[in-house]
């Protein structure tokens, strides 16, 4: 992994922290992600991913259109499913909503990995 490689997925997962962990997921988008529910909200919180994480390319990539465009698609589209899979799996076992439970720690640990991952898909899209 080059030094540029390493740049790109810190400031990428720098990224998914502001999204994920401070005021820009609205307390709304959390009861949504959390619930499964309602779907626009979950979706709203996938697009401001999207929007972060599409900053970071641009800037990385000297505003690549056609790479812009296919990375705003792969990470709304993947946060968005990952974020809904998880909220309505907790409906469904309410055990994986419950932070005293071991259940809820692995579940949360597998969605930020899944993330993770496909950060790392970015950063090899951007770098060759």
């Amino acid at each position: 992994m080059t030094v540029f490689a390493a740049g790109l997925l810190a400031c990428l997962l720098v990224a998914h922290y502001l999204g994920d962990f401070t005021p820009l997921s609205t307390g709304r988008m959390l009861e949504a992600k959390a619930a499964g529910g309602p779907v626009s909200l979950i979706a709203s919180h996938a697009g401001v991913q999207t929007i972060l994480v599409a900053l970071v390319v641009a800037v990385a990539s000297g505003f690549d259109l056609r790479l812009l465009v296919a990375v705003v698609a792969i990470e709304f589209v993947t946060h968005f499913a990952i974020d809904l899979s998880r909220g309505r799996l907790g409906t469904r076992f309410p055990r994986m909503r419950d932070p005293t439970n071991r259940a809820f720690w692995w579940v949360l640990g597998l969605d930020q990995l899944a993330h993770c991952l496909v950060l790392v898909l970015i950063t090899f899209m951007v770098t060759g």
